[in-house]
């Protein structure tokens, strides 16, 4: 039978009513004919809740023991949605991530998936039954417990779906899809039909929250289109693939990173850059260098004044707005940011423009008033040409 591999966040597994409607829909999808893997995530807020606890008992918890600790949420969430699943008359079993052969380097906290060893999977899904995997964890190549970062049920889901050939991954949770912006905070931010990998996973470096970029980058390189949609109710979504067959707008999606460290590097130190930017890896967000010195926008959750030694002249705090899409970096749309920034009285600290992007670092106190007025002004421009 072909494999529908579905992800489900923490808000839709949270409660047993929750708990329930979520087991029906995969009831009613492995009565239509399809075998089903179930990725959970955690309940709303269990993992900061671990994380407090941890913080309580120390100031600095080893990584390892936070990775055992934090694989805890998933794993209530995977046992409860198989009891209600076997509940209600369809057969299910529940694994870990190790337990499902997700293998990932030795790094705790933030590790990567290097291969996957679905056999106990497979076994399962030719016994019948329906297989939930607690999302985000794996089991590293030294045998350890691992986990996979922020939002790493998505990459778990995808992996999975990649190794197993699946006919279609969906990403559910309490929104239905991918908007021009945070329908929770931009007035007017409307869904979009279909967005291309590029963009999807460029949105999610810069603050996007409805899929990982690793997830949407693994699914780029396997071939994997996702649905991203809502898990209480039947809605279009939004499919993330190659290449929409609509006509694309210059500009798909704005975002917004709240909280960067802005830090300035000396000009005369390229060598010393470049081992800065290496060191921090992903917490990089932004890279600006001249002649006269160099910016680093770094993701403050990962404390990047450390290890920048004595070459940091000063560090600020900042926001960073992107706007993304194919004509997303041109001159007009550069133009446009920049005019919409100055005319609120507001001043760009940092711009930094490529091919499918134009990024600002911004005062943090104006981000979400000029992250407003950037979404009127770019999305009323495209609606009347």
């Amino acid at each position: 039978m072909p494999i529908v591999v579905q992800k489900y966040g923490g808000t839709s597994v949270d409660g047993h009513e929750k708990v329930l409607a979520v087991a029906n829909r995969v009831k009613a999808l492995r009565q239509d004919g399809y075998d089903v893997i179930v990725v959970v995530s955690a309940r709303g807020g269990a993992t900061d809740a671990l994380l407090g606890e941890a913080r309580l008992l120390a100031d600095e918890p080893a990584q390892r023991e936070l990775d055992m600790l934090m694989t805890a949420g998933e794993r209530v969430s995977m046992s409860l949605l198989a009891i209600a699943l076997n509940g209600i008359g369809c057969p299910a079993v529940s694994f870990t991530g190790s337990q499902v052969g997700i293998i990932t380097d030795t790094r705790h906290t933030d590790a990567r998936i290097l291969e996957v060893r679905p056999y106990r999977v497979v076994e399962e899904l030719e016994a019948g039954n329906v297989v939930v995997v607690g999302g985000f964890q794996g089991v590293s190549t030294a045998k350890e417990i691992t986990t996979l970062g922020r939002g790493g049920s998505d990459t778990t889901a995808v992996a999975l779906a990649a190794a197993l050939g699946a006919e279609r991954c969906e990403i559910l949770s309490d929104v239905d899809g991918v908007y021009t912006a945070d329908p929770n905070s931009v007035e007017g931010a409307r869904r979009i039909d279909e967005i291309s990998y590029d963009d999807m996973a460029t949105l999610a470096r810069y603050g996007a929250t409805v899929l990982k970029e690793d997830a949407v980058r693994l699914a780029e390189r396997c071939g994997i289109a996702l649905f991203v949609g809502a898990s209480e109710r039947d809605v279009p979504g939004t499919i993330v693939l190659e290449s929409p067959a609509g006509r694309e707008e210059p500009v798909s999606g704005l975002t917004l990173l709240p909280e960067v460290a802005l830090v300035s590097l000396p000009a005369n130190d390229a060598e010393g850059l470049v081992d800065d930017v290496a060191r921090l890896g992903d917490a990089v967000k932004l890279v600006a260098a001249t002649n006269e010195g160099a910016a680093i926008a770094v993701d403050r959750r990962g404390r990047p004044e450390n290890g920048l030694g004595p070459r940091v002249e000063a560090t600020r705090p900042a926001s960073l707005i992107a706007a993304v899409g194919p004509g997303a970096g041109g001159a007009a749309t550069v133009a446009r940011v920049l005019t919409v920034v100055r005319d609120l009285g507001h001043k760009v600290m940092v711009v930094v423009s490529s091919g499918r992007s134009t990024v600002v670092a911004v005062p943090t106190e104006a981000a979400e008033e000029i992250l407003q007025a950037l979404h009127s002004a770019l999305f009323q421009v495209q609606r009347y040409r």
